[in-house]
């Protein structure tokens, strides 16, 4: 797994990828969930969103994000993402 910069093909400004959801982990309070992603190289990304998202562990989308910053946590390198659309549902596994 990599941080995703400048130099990678997620630069600045929004961007395109296939991602595959991997885990969703609802917030304390219930009022929005942390989705985690990954790319076909392995590549972390990390959306929060306090929109109701229907999403199954396992679905595949097509989605336009902005990466906001990098962080490492509990040992995983993260892209952490904002002004995530999803753009399309390639395949939902449940």
């Amino acid at each position: 797994m990599a941080f995703i910069g400048s130099e990678r093909p997620y630069k600045d400004g929004p961007r395109q990828a296939v991602l595959r959801l991997t885990a969703k982990f609802p917030y304390h309070d219930g009022h929005g969930s942390c989705f985690h992603l990954h790319d076909p190289d392995g590549n972390l990304f990390v959306w929060f969103s306090k929109k109701h998202v229907i999403l199954e562990v396992g679905t595949t989308v097509r989605a336009s994000f902005v990466i906001q910053s990098h962080k490492e946590y509990e040992g995983m390198l993260q892209n952490v993402t904002q002004q995530f659309r999803i753009l399309e549902v390639l395949a939902t596994f449940g």
